[in-house]
């Protein structure tokens, strides 16, 4: 299929920018957050159309739940390109904050461990 790979939780717990790595680029930053804003918004998504079809008396067609959970991703994709709920520009603000105290701290000297 067409559709771009959503990264995983794993890889989304992993952090940014290791030692020794290069910090991602801010267009990576705005990518990775609209990704991750699309994959959430799919799940809620999936969870109201699930909810609603306990509700329904809605024969199990298999090749109707595949169209509808890709209807899902790509409207879910479409609503995060389009600034969806705000939450990717959250994301890319605490990335990047995360980054530039990264930055600040690993440019520190290393304290001798007395006070002054």
């Amino acid at each position: 299929m067409g559709s771009p790979a959503v990264p995983s939780i794993a890889a989304a717990q992993q952090p940014l920018a290791l030692s020794g790595t290069k910090a991602p680029s801010p267009e990576k930053l705005h990518t990775v957050a609209q990704q991750f804003e699309a994959l959430l918004i799919g799940e809620m998504l999936k969870s109201i159309h699930e909810a609603a079809k306990d509700t329904g008396d809605d024969d199990d067609d298999a090749g109707g739940d595949s169209a509808m959970d890709m209807a899902q991703t790509q409207f879910a994709q479409s609503i995060a390109m389009q600034g969806g709920l705000g939450l990717s520009h959250l994301i890319e603000t605490g990335l990047a904050k995360d980054d530039a105290n990264q930055k600040v701290k690993t440019s520190e000297p290393a304290s001798a461990g007395a006070k002054p």
